[in-house]
């Protein structure tokens, strides 16, 4: 059956392999999104059930047709991965054998011009990921002050020239002469910074900072990064694939520290804190797609994994 998006899971048979545990085993893909990595967990090994998670309420019925097949081994359930806890409480489980984050954007986010994500084609600047949120990019940048802006743009955007961009887009916007479009603010940005030497375009970092804030993403992967040591049984392990540095140092920190527990000075002597060691760095370098992948599908490009495992 042909599918309505073309959707291919980065790193699937790093993610297959990192979560094969050999035995019966709870899974939660908490960024289910089109359902590609929960299809060949599931598809791999008979004896997993997965429980998938996810805001958007059009990516999760795609998901649900696509994985009608498995019957009563997977679940969905419209819902951020930031509350999984509560959610295991309600369903009356406390433990899982496996979490997998894919903190990227879907296929079909990306190619549908109503939602915001790309500025490859016209269409209202939204990015929320889930209708339930109240603020969208195109608010964002309408409510915001230059200072403001800035800030968005250089913490969460990594902009080197964020002020400039700043300034020109509230000079925009106070003339009336910016539309609520993705790509023409995409152009406005552009041609306000435009450079041959830069890696990134500016555009990219800018439409991240607003997609980072209208969905809260590093406060939700906070929130996850800080229930790990609860919600995994021992031997369980968390997958978790970023596409950014902000991303990345957050979860390369977070699984640094659970596998070494200690949080004293390196100046004092002896231990203090009490902290000990909860979890074990699967891969101490971070996995990334390799060559064949990335020619395969070059949104694979930027993707790094990490991997812990519950002592």
């Amino acid at each position: 059956m042909r599918r309505l998006y073309d959707h291919v899971p980065v790193l699937g048979d790093e993610v297959v392999g990192a979560l094969a545990f050999g035995r019966p085993a709870f899974v939660v893909d908490g960024t289910l999104g089109l359902g590609g990595h929960a299809e060949r967990l599931l598809a791999s090994d008979p004896g997993m059930r997965i429980l998938g998670l996810d805001w958007d309420a059009h990516a999760l019925q795609a998901a649900q047709e696509r994985l009608a097949r498995f019957g009563d081994r997977f679940e969905g359930v419209e819902a951020n991965y930031a509350d999984l806890p509560s959610i295991l409480s309600q369903g009356g489980r406390g433990t899982i054998d496996g979490l997998l984050l894919d903190l990227g954007l879907s296929s079909m986010q990306l190619q549908d011009s109503d939602r915001g994500f790309s500025f490859l084609r016209p269409g209202p600047m939204d990015m929320r990921m889930s209708r339930s949120l109240t603020h969208t990019a195109w608010q964002i940048l309408n409510q915001s002050n230059e200072t403001e802006l800035t800030h968005i743009f250089r913490a969460y955007g990594e902009e080197a020239h964020a002020r400039q961009i700043a300034h020109t887009l509230k000079a925009a916007l106070k003339k009336k002469s910016l539309p609520n479009d993705a790509w023409q603010v995409a152009e406005v940005i552009r041609k306000t910074v435009a450079s041959p030497w830069h890696r990134i375009d500016s555009a990219t970092r800018c439409f991240q900072a607003l997609r980072i804030v209208v969905n809260r993403e590093l406060p939700n992967l906070d929130t996850a990064l800080g229930y790990l040591q609860d919600v995994l049984v021992p031997g369980g392990r968390a997958v978790i694939i970023s596409f950014h540095s902000l991303e990345d140092r957050r979860i390369k920190t977070a699984f640094q520290q659970a596998s070494k527990g200690c949080l004293c000075p390196p100046h004092i002597p002896q231990c203090v804190c009490g902290k000990k060691p909860w979890g074990r760095l699967v891969n101490r370098k971070v996995i990334a797609a390799s060559s064949a992948e990335v020619e395969r599908n070059p949104r694979s490009r930027s993707a790094k994994m990490r991997i812990l495992e519950r002592r």
